[in-house]
């Protein structure tokens, strides 16, 4: 019973969404000067070389979208993401041999949001992230994690 309820709570949530957004956007005095920006490219590059699978955590989130609406924009280490709104990546991903992941745009975007939290319980965790918009470095955090909880959380919008 608790998911029909909840499905009925989110489909009332999209359709005040929906018609909020078409009356507001819809307006007879819209003369058209209204000037879209151009958006920007973003470039994340994580890099964790030594994550403990069983102690350690670690969350790398983005997402993004155009003016238009488009957020499948992104592409990981080369791989374009067709459909997919967000990039996330966790410890699993660095236990492997890839240790760096490069998440980029595929065309500008107006709107950007991206997170990190890793958490480390074990030995020495160095952590190299950097987010570039438009080709300049506008984030870099390279602390080395080392043990008892010491961590890297942050929250960034552009």
């Amino acid at each position: 019973m608790k998911k029909v309820n909840a499905k009925i709570a989110l489909l009332g949530v999209l359709s005040l969404l929906t018609f909020g957004s078409l009356t507001t956007s819809c307006s007879k005095d819209n003369d058209n000067s209204e000037v879209v920006p151009k958006g920007s490219n973003y470039k994340i590059t994580v890099t964790l070389s030594n994550v403990n699978q069983d102690r350690d955590y670690v969350s790398v989130v983005v997402a993004g979208g155009t003016s238009a609406g488009k957020n499948d924009v992104w592409k990981v280490n080369g791989v374009v993401k067709t459909g997919e709104s967000a990039i996330g990546l966790s410890k699993t991903d660095f236990i492997g041999g890839t240790k760096t992941y490069v998440i980029e745009t595929t065309q500008p975007i107006q709107a950007f949001s991206g997170g990190v939290q890793i958490i480390n319980y074990g030995e020495d965790l160095p952590v190299n992230y950097k987010i570039e918009v438009d080709g300049t470095v506008k984030v870099s955090e390279n602390p080395t994690l080392s043990g008892d909880g010491a961590n890297l959380t942050k929250q960034y919008s552009f």
